[in-house]
């Protein structure tokens, strides 16, 4: 799933004349492979804090941006569609 998410994230920078090597979520996914166990995405801390999200200018930017492009993004899309529903933060204990 991240695969896909990074390799719309490529396609649609590039579309939008971005200069991203062809590879780039392949090497970014190499990278990713040496995080230590159990590291977070900053993302993710604020999702379990309650904070405020980013994922308006981060997975909702992709897709708005893939819908201009005429890039399809539909791994973006969906986890814009769960993580939208927390975007103003708050506690659910």
């Amino acid at each position: 799933m991240l695969s896909a998410i990074m390799q719309e994230v490529v396609t649609v920078g590039r579309t939008k004349g971005v200069a991203l090597p062809e590879d780039f979520a392949e090497d970014r996914m190499k990278f990713a492979a040496t995080t230590p166990p159990g590291f977070k995405a900053s993302l993710l801390h604020d999702l379990e804090r309650g904070n405020r999200l980013e994922i308006d200018w981060l997975a909702g930017r992709v897709v708005a941006l893939g819908r201009e492009l005429g890039v399809p993004t539909p791994m973006n899309a969906a986890v814009y569609a769960v993580l939208k529903l927390h975007r103003m933060g708050g506690r659910r204990d």
